[in-house]
């Protein structure tokens, strides 16, 4: 597919058909994952976790129902949605999606904030790489907070992580309920200045 065409086909999937991708598909995405930009070239400090585990996936979407429970929260973060793309949360863990690439990160202290540039790096060229193949994805990030805030629903241990690392970031992905059509991209989305 063609890079503007892709660009034009990207969006956020919140609605997935059941049946798991092809074992070519997600080594695609996978890949592009590993060719993603990490800061200082400290590949290292990265580690991808590949879930398609159910009973794995509903406890860890547990921390994020708690989380949303809260109705000032859950507003606060609906509201961030533009309008015609808010949707009721689906009911099921990780919008029904099949599989969830969890993207984690080794503790560090040299470079605040970089583990986040890298595992933002990580996922974004896997949905980029998704969208190419017509599959859906959507980032994840509020399970992971979640699961930091309420210990008791921090279920990181079932992702089998080296020591020091921690989920940050995830990918969750699948065939869309719908398919994935070109949209416009407004230029004025985001503002630009020049200097």
């Amino acid at each position: 597919m063609e890079f503007n065409s892709v660009l034009r086909k990207r969006r956020s999937v919140r609605k997935f058909l059941p049946g798991q991708m092809t074992e070519p598909e997600l080594d695609e995405i996978l890949l592009a994952g590993i060719s993603a930009p990490i800061g200082s070239n400290l590949y290292k400090d990265i580690h991808i976790t590949v879930v398609q585990d159910k009973d794995i996936m509903l406890k860890m979407s547990l921390a994020n129902d708690a989380r949303m429970k809260d109705s000032k929260i859950a507003e606060e973060i609906m509201g961030y949605y533009a309008s015609g793309e808010k949707e009721k949360p689906a009911p099921l863990p990780f919008f029904g999606a099949p599989t969830v690439i969890v993207v984690s990160h080794r503790a560090q202290t040299l470079q605040p904030g970089i583990e986040y540039a890298n595992v933002t790096s990580v996922v974004q060229t896997m949905h980029l790489a998704a969208t190419s193949l017509g599959i859906g994805s959507v980032y994840i990030w509020g399970i992971f907070e979640a699961m930091r805030l309420n210990p008791k629903l921090d279920y990181t241990g079932l992702l089998k992580l080296p020591g020091n690392f921690s989920p940050l970031m995830g990918l969750v992905v699948g065939y869309p309920a719908k398919p994935l059509n070109e949209q416009e991209i407004k230029p004025d989305r985001i503002p630009v200045n020049y200097i």
